[in-house]
């Protein structure tokens, strides 16, 4: 993976970032989540290189899917 394209495509796509906080009854599933102004989809730092990548499983085509189709909405 070409680390500076990848970085390219983030930007390009205009995904937004924030760091997440765990509480009593929340772990999240990684130190911080982007996503795609307009969508409630959130992805990890790992699912973002998968989807790059197009190393998706079924549910995070899904998902990315939906955060597409709320894209354009």
């Amino acid at each position: 993976m070409n680390v500076v394209e990848f970085l390219d495509w983030i930007v390009a796509m205009n995904f937004q970032h924030y760091k997440t906080e765990s509480f009593p009854d929340y772990t999240p599933g990684g130190s911080s989540h982007f996503y795609i102004l307009g969508s409630p989809e959130r992805f990890t730092s790992q699912e973002l290189k998968n989807i790059y990548t197009g190393e998706m499983n079924d549910e995070l085509r899904d998902r990315w899917n939906w955060a597409l189709t709320d894209k354009n909405k």
